[in-house]
This record gives C-alpha cells, sequence and structure tokens, in this order.
C-alpha cells in the first residue's frame, strides 16, 4: 500500500504515542518504518486526495510531534512512497552511512525562522523625507525620472539592510548558529528572511526577544515560525535517483523526497 513519509530519524526514536492520523483518506496512524540506524515516520493511505492549507499544518503538526522526542529531518509536503521497502531501499538506504551523525549534531536543538518585510508606503514615507530628491518635483525626462526611481529605491534598499542589521544584533546572540533564507539586498528583497538554530530550553528566551522587536517596530510584518526540525542546519546528502514529484516543498529541498540533484532551494545570499 502506499505511505506518506514525513521524515526521517534515528532507528531509536520514540514512536509518538498516542500515534497521530496522517493524511489522506482514510488517515492512518502515523508510525515507523525502520531500517539500520535509521527509522522513517510514515503513515498508509489509499488515497492521498487534495493537500492544502490544512493539511499543511497537519503535516507540521507530525513533524513537531516527533521534534519533541527528538531530531528529524523533514521531507517534502505530500511525499508518497509506493510502499514501506520503497521507503527502506530509497529514502533510508542512501542515509545510514552519514545522517545518524548529522542527526545526532542537531539533538536538542531546533529551527526557528524569522520573515520580515515592510510596506512600499511606510518605506516611501520614511526615506523621502530625508531625500534631497524629496525637494524637486518628478521630472519630465524620461531618463531623468527612472534615475529619479533608482536613487529613491537605493534609499530603500539601505534602510532595510539597516533595519535587518539591528534585528539581527539582537537577536543572533541568542542563537547557536543562524543563516539566510533568502536574498537580501536588492529592490524586491524582503528586510529579513532568516533562520536561527538554537536549544529547545531557549525558545522562551527568543520568543520574548521577538516579541520586543513587534512592539518596537510596529511599521514592519514579522512572522516568526517554529519550532521546527533544523533543517537549514543539516547538510543533507545528494541521492542521484531522486527526481522531481509531488507538490510544492514545504520544510526541504528539490528530488522526489525533498533533496536531490537538481538543487537545494533553500535560498541564501551565497546561493544563486
Amino acid at each position: 500500500m502506499p505511505v506518506i513519509v514525513y521524515g526521517v530519524t534515528r532507528a531509536g526514536h520514540p514512536a509518538p504515542e498516542p500515534a497521530p492520523p496522517g493524511l489522506g483518506h482514510p488517515p492512518e496512524p502515523v508510525h515507523l518504518v525502520r531500517f539500520g540506524p535509521l527509522s522513517a515516520a510514515v503513515s498508509c493511505t489509499a488515497d492521498v486526495g487534495v493537500l492544502g492549507d490544512q493539511e499543511a499544518v497537519h503535516h507540521l503538526d507530525i513533524l513537531q510531534r516527533l521534534l519533541a522526542r527528538g531530531p528529524v529531518l523533514p521531507l517534502r509536503f505530500g511525499t508518497v512512497a509506493p510502499d514501506e521497502d520503497a521507503v527502506r531501499e530509497e529514502v533510508l538506504a542512501p542515509l545510514v552511512e552519514v545522517m545518524p551523525e548529522r542527526l545526532d549534531a542537531v539533538d536538542g536543538l531546533v529551527e526557528l525562522r524569522l520573515d520580515v518585510d515592510e510596506d512600499e508606503q511606510s518605506a516611501l514615507q520614511a526615506v523621502l523625507p530625508g531625500s534631497p530628491a524629496a525637494a524637486y518635483p518628478p521630472p519630465d525626462d524620461l531618463d531623468e525620472r527612472i534615475r529619479f526611481g533608482q536613487e529613491i529605491a537605493e534609499l530603500v534598499v539601505q534602510r532595510r539592510q539597516r533595519q535587518a542589521d539591528e534585528i539581527l544584533s539582537e537577536l543572533q546572540p541568542l542563537a547557536r548558529s543562524d543563516r539566510p533564507r533568502r536574498r537580501h539586498g536588492g529592490a524586491e528583497d524582503p528586510v529579513l528572511s532568516w533562520a536561527f538554530l538554537l536549544a529547545a530550553d531557549d525558545i522562551e528566551t527568543f520568543d520574548a526577544a521577538v516579541a520586543r522587536l513587534r512592539r518596537a517596530r510596529p511599521e514592519l510584518s514579522i512572522e516568526y515560525v517554529g519550532p521546527l526540525p533544523a533543517i537549514d542546519f543539516i547538510e543533507i546528502p545528494t541521492i542521484t535517483r531522486a527526481s522531481a514529484a509531488g507538490p510544492a516543498d514545504s520544510f526541504a529541498g528539490t528530488g522526489r523526497w525533498g533533496w536531490g540533484p537538481e538543487g537545494d532551494e533553500r535560498k541564501g545570499d551565497d546561493q544563486p
């Protein structure tokens, strides 16, 4: 029977109790399929059905329940394998040499994600009063108008960079590690899209710091997600026989199992 695959854990990972229902119709209990030092959290399904926002939330809930008992490498939301043998042979077997050590390295750690942006009108209202360009009406010449727009856009980018630097200066000391999740520094880029790795015991302190940021910067839209498995901090090996399939990724990269030779979809300053 086909199975939906949620994530990879260590073989000794406790199964969630009581077992939560998985995705699909009818929903079957989530259980572990073991192979050597690893296991995969799966649920059987006769029909995957349509996967939408509600199912994505349930997928995340399953991952968080697994994460509460130990480290987990998520698979792409909606990943389906033909049967449990395929999970053992195609998902777990290629990972047995490297993944146990990498899961050990993030044991007790979680990932928190922060996405920060500012409404364009708010940013313009903030930068224009201090700009020499604001003292003059927009020029009639097309080339001059383009140059005028570029100058304003550069002021907005500079403002976003200052905001990002200030936010990071407050949050980075609270984390074990951190990294960008998207490009920054362009006119269409967000103020900040960042992942933070920290001990599960430190979440409350980080929560409080984010709450202070929201109070201090009401002009910013601050989306805060977690705790999540530390996907941005686990080096994922390439599985050459993987191929693209399934719905859009929620947590991992490309490929049939959420990673693969087509490249890593996680975006940072150092990634094209």
